[in-house]
């Protein structure tokens, strides 16, 4: 009985706290061929999550991102210090996939014969080689145009495919040295932000 009672206290406390929990964030939205495209801002403004109902092409993420960083930030300021954007699954940006995949086969920092990290995590490896290769070039300039740069990318839970195997990959079968090799092409992608005019 004491159990039921403090899981009924816990869940009254849950409906009471939700409704606070959803106010302290603003959503924005944009419509896309792909389905609607959000953004979610944190009510200190720091903190943002984009969020997709299903893969999008560059063209599509790069005309969304604008339009919400435009309805986002058309009335108030951007924070000041850093932002982190969460950008969700690298897979639902299946061209940001196919880079990563291409520049893990050639990179000093992928073992592609392994699938493995080389000397580091796979995390580590996976937000250098984003960083390095300027993977979202494309997503910098956008940001640049709303006074922000991309200082850094961070990951978590990087999958691991093997080229001719994972459908993932499919586009790097075409180069028969790529054949059997197992390269990342997803992860959860965080981008640190800062603004660049104060």
């Amino acid at each position: 009985m004491i159990g039921c009672a403090h899981a009924a206290r816990v869940a009254l406390l849950w409906l009471l706290l939700a409704p606070l929990a959803r106010a302290a964030e603003t959503s924005f939205r944009v419509e896309s061929p792909a389905g609607p495209i959000a953004l979610e801002v944190q009510h200190d403004g720091a903190t943002w999550r984009l969020r997709l109902q299903r893969p999008v092409d560059l063209e599509t993420s790069t005309r969304a991102l604008d339009e919400l960083l435009a309805q986002a930030f058309a009335r108030q300021a951007l924070p000041d210090g850093r932002i982190s954007i969460d950008v969700g699954r690298i897979v639902e940006h299946p061209w940001l996939s196919q880079r990563l995949a291409e520049a893990a086969l050639h990179s000093p920092r992928w073992d592609a014969g392994r699938g493995k990290a080389r000397g580091e995590s796979e995390n580590f490896a996976v937000a250098q080689i984003i960083d390095e290769q300027q993977l979202v070039a494309k997503w910098a300039s956008v940001f640049a145009r709303h006074g922000i740069s991309v200082r850094n990318a961070s990951v978590e839970k990087v999958l691991i495919g093997s080229v001719g195997e994972a459908a993932e990959l499919a586009l790097l079968t075409a180069d028969p040295a790529a054949a059997g090799k197992q390269v990342p092409f997803d992860a959860i992608l965080w981008l640190q932000l800062e603004r660049t005019n104060p």
